[in-house]
């Protein structure tokens, strides 16, 4: 009779949850539920690491995993902890910056702003691309127009068209052959971190400084598109 009344006290069993005393899975009331989920947080906190106390595979599904697939997921995860530092371009004090790759042609337009009510004569003057060390790069570079005339208030775009040839800023080897010098300059190039050139730009009529335009050039693989092959077992 003490036991069904101690039964009939206890409220309904809803709670779905691992009892510690029979080692399952089992329909609990709240006092029940909460008392095995006490005992689960004692029992991590007590063995080091937790595995000893959820050794069972309901409370640890880690441990039910086949070892070597545990192994093919850390092994197939290859670069997910890589940081490329060869694609992080540092850039100084540019007015204009433009990202591309060796072996493209970008254009960069300019934009003259006449805020005034008066016409101006603008003669623009492009200069050379070089690093921020000084080092000249054989970048080919041209501007769209070179003179021309604002009207009051108005605008004028001209476009800089920069073609990046990276094989002419890689020297050849001093012990390479003649045969093996053309060949280096007619395999495509590329650089191996991003390389950042700078060049002045000084329009007579409009600015009161150069604008500096830098293109920074980054390796092939900066940005590209990964796709995930899936192999299953082959990373065994």
């Amino acid at each position: 009779m003490q036991n069904t009344r101690f039964a009939q006290t206890r409220g309904p069993e809803v709670f779905y949850g691992y009892c510690h005393d029979s080692g399952r899975m089992r329909m609990m009331d709240y006092d029940d539920f909460m008392t095995n989920l006490q005992q689960g947080y004692s029992n991590l906190y007590q063995v080091p690491g937790g595995t000893a106390a959820y050794s069972n595979p309901v409370s640890n599904p880690v441990s039910s995993w086949p070892a070597s697939n545990f192994r093919r997921r850390q092994g197939c995860d290859c670069h997910a902890q890589q940081d490329d530092c060869g694609c992080n371009c540092c850039i100084r004090c540019a007015d204009a910056v433009q990202y591309a790759y060796c072996g493209e042609t970008r254009k960069i337009p300019v934009t003259f702003d006449n805020d005034s009510r008066r016409e101006r004569q603008v003669t623009v003057q492009l200069g050379e691309f070089i690093t921020d060390g000084g080092r000249p790069l054989a970048w080919k570079a041209a501007l769209s127009e070179t003179q021309f005339t604002l009207s009051p208030c108005s605008q004028k775009t001209v476009l800089i068209t920069v073609n990046i040839d990276c094989r002419q800023d890689q020297p050849t080897r001093k012990d390479a052959t003649r045969s093996d010098a053309r060949a280096e300059r007619a395999a495509p190039a590329a650089v191996e971190s991003c390389t950042v050139g700078y060049a002045r730009i000084n329009a007579d009529g409009c600015l009161i400084r150069p604008l500096i335009v830098a293109v920074a050039v980054l390796p092939d693989h900066c940005g590209a598109r990964k796709i995930g092959c899936l192999c299953g077992g082959c990373c065994d």
